[in-house]
């Protein structure tokens, strides 16, 4: 989590106990990419609770680390988001518009990590919270944009489990800006991830 490393390991043991218990009830392949979301957020909160204590005691390893929590925060989630949605999707429609959002995924994705990769930058801590530098991510429209491509599909899937998903994940993100807009990447990516121990109540016939 964005406050503490304490709270991010607590964070990411409890999103470990939910994903596997999420993934080991799928019967359903299509949805392993879903199912596997809170164990992908455990992992990030662990890398999370590493920087916090790194920063602490092995600066060293601060700004590797923050390669990794913005692997996932800026190419993984824009990518796995759409990707995963697709999966599931029935209507051939439905599929034809997330395709879309799958390649616009791709492209923001590699644009942002890009971005940073040819800046890197340590994270570092800024109101209490762990903030990355984000004036070297992308321009500000592109950000507007990688919000739109990472939830945007969840809105457009028939699925119900992935409309609540996403749809919270909105309101995370709005409340977020909000609030705590200078540390807006680590707050967000909290938020994301305790809402996805809604992922658990995925019905298992479909």
């Amino acid at each position: 989590m964005c406050f503490s490393a304490t709270a991010s390991f607590t964070a990411s043991a409890v999103l470990g106990v939910v994903g596997a218990a999420t993934l080991g009830k799928t019967k359903n392949r299509r949805a392993w990419l879903l199912s596997a979301v809170p164990l992908l957020f455990a992992l990030q909160q662990f890398t999370e609770g590493l920087l916090w204590v790194s920063l602490d005691s092995w600066p060293t390893y601060v700004l590797p680390l923050t390669h990794i929590f913005l692997f996932f925060a800026l190419f993984l989630w824009p990518i796995y988001t759409p990707l995963m949605i697709l999966l599931l999707e029935p209507s051939k429609i439905r599929r034809i518009i997330i395709a879309f959002f799958c390649v616009a995924g791709a492209v923001v994705g590699t644009i942002f990590y890009v971005n940073y990769l040819q800046q890197p930058e340590a994270a570092r801590v800024v109101g209490r919270c762990l903030y990355y530098p984000n004036h070297i991510f992308a321009p500000e429209l592109l950000k507007y944009f990688y919000i739109l491509v990472t939830i945007g599909s969840g809105l457009v899937s028939s699925r119900l489990i992935a409309k609540l998903f996403c749809l919270l994940v909105l309101i995370g993100s709005i409340i977020t800006y909000f609030f705590f807009s200078v540390n807006f990447t680590s707050v967000w990516c909290f938020f994301a991830a305790v809402i996805s121990v809604v992922l658990y109540l995925q019905p298992q016939n479909k």
